[in-house]
């Protein structure tokens, strides 16, 4: 099983890609959104966030990948590879796509396994999510042998 987890108001205008990705995955991936803190001071929202993540991460005891722009990044094969590999080791895997405000890494990272990044880049975070998505879909059909383009 994986789980996404983000911090997330919305996102309307990647809301059916995302849909049509979890039809296609067949509930291999639960996508567990976070509330976004009220607070109005970015340190505050910072320290929030942080804090309410750090609880969720603790309470499973899944592989965790935290998705961070200045990390490792990963061809499609070598995110297969990895995908496999800890599913066997793990079963479950966990990606927590950063969001506004950053994070307090010494709050989680006693709480994450590894970080990756999507590209040095940076995307809205739905177009995150989707893409994340899309990944996930795409391993699922090397896993099976399935063409990707149909």
């Amino acid at each position: 099983m994986i789980k996404i987890i983000s911090f997330v108001d919305s996102f309307k205008h990647y809301d059916e890609p995302i849909k049509e990705f979890q039809k296609r995955l067949w509930k291999q991936v639960e996508f567990m959104k976070l509330k976004p803190s009220k607070r109005k001071e970015i340190n505050e929202i910072i320290d929030e966030e942080s804090k309410e993540l750090y609880k969720v991460l603790e309470k499973e005891k899944w592989y965790k990948v935290l998705l961070f722009i200045d990390s490792r990044q990963l061809s499609t094969m070598d995110f297969y590879e990895i995908i496999e590999q800890k599913q066997m080791q793990y079963s479950n895997i966990i990606f927590i796509i950063w969001w506004a405000y950053w994070v307090d890494f010494a709050i989680i990272q006693n709480s994450i396994d590894m970080k990756i990044s999507l590209s040095p880049m940076t995307f809205p975070h739905a177009q995150a999510i989707m893409m994340l998505f899309e990944q996930i879909y795409r391993v699922s059909c090397i896993k099976k042998w399935v063409n990707y383009h149909h």
